[in-house]
């Protein structure tokens, strides 16, 4: 008959097993998850997008289409219900609101860094490092679903659904710190586009208020001892 305590080391092991396996498969979907991000450098599609609030009611619907470079440029489109247009040119991000006619600009590293964006703006992101990576299974062989929390403290959501039909992402749902859930579908897709030099820099308009919050971060770091 086992003593206590060799029971009690059994169990001990056991369970240092089980935790190593489970890092195992988490560390195994985020370098499969590295690899489909990897092979996305452009990327262009149309989307359709909600969302909700956590009593599954719709508070926005829109659609439009997204266009990403990387490093650190994209274009996000909103042509309906409302125009809009989110720019991302390397180093400044653009919101132009042309129905109420406002620019609001910030520096592109401190909108992003904290954000699901940065996993595909980025020129590489370390997802073993950088987030908690499981995979979901999925009824198709062709069809990849992983499910992402980030390790950082500061960060704007607390879990992203990734979902890719062999190399081509094909959805997103993100879950917010404030109980709303973004789902945006993505079709139209074309992988690896060209895009013209210039394609992704914004010319504010004439005539439009531009809110610029760079010089804000620029004047607060002087102002720090």
């Amino acid at each position: 008959m086992k003593t206590l305590f060799e029971q009690a080391v059994r169990i001990l092991s056991l369970g240092i097993g089980l935790l190593v396996a489970s890092l195992n498969v988490h560390a195994d979907a985020a370098h499969k998850l590295q690899e489909k991000l990897e092979n996305i450098s452009s990327y262009k599609a149309t989307f359709s997008q909600d969302i909700r609030d956590e009593f599954n009611t719709v508070l926005d619907s829109s659609s439009g289409y997204f266009e990403l470079q990387r490093p650190k440029q994209f274009r996000w489109v909103v042509e309906d219900p409302y125009e809009q247009e989110i720019i991302a040119d390397g180093e400044s991000l653009w919101q132009f609101d042309s129905d109420i006619e406002q620019i609001n600009v910030s520096e592109l590293d401190a909108s992003l860094e904290t954000t699901p964006a940065a996993i595909f703006t980025k020129d590489q992101v370390d997802t073993v490092d950088n987030y908690n990576v499981a995979e979901i299974a999925t009824s198709s062989e062709n069809t990849l679903l992983f499910q992402l929390s980030s390790k950082a403290e500061d960060a704007l959501f607390e879990r992203l659904l990734m979902e890719f039909n062999g190399d081509n992402l094909i959805a997103l749902q993100v879950s917010d710190n404030l109980g709303q859930t973004t789902s945006i579908e993505f079709s139209d897709i074309s992988l690896s586009p060209d895009f013209e030099e210039g394609h992704f820099s914004f010319e504010p308009p004439e005539g439009i208020d531009v809110i610029d919050n760079r010089e804000k971060v620029a004047d607060n770091a002087k102002d720090k001892p």
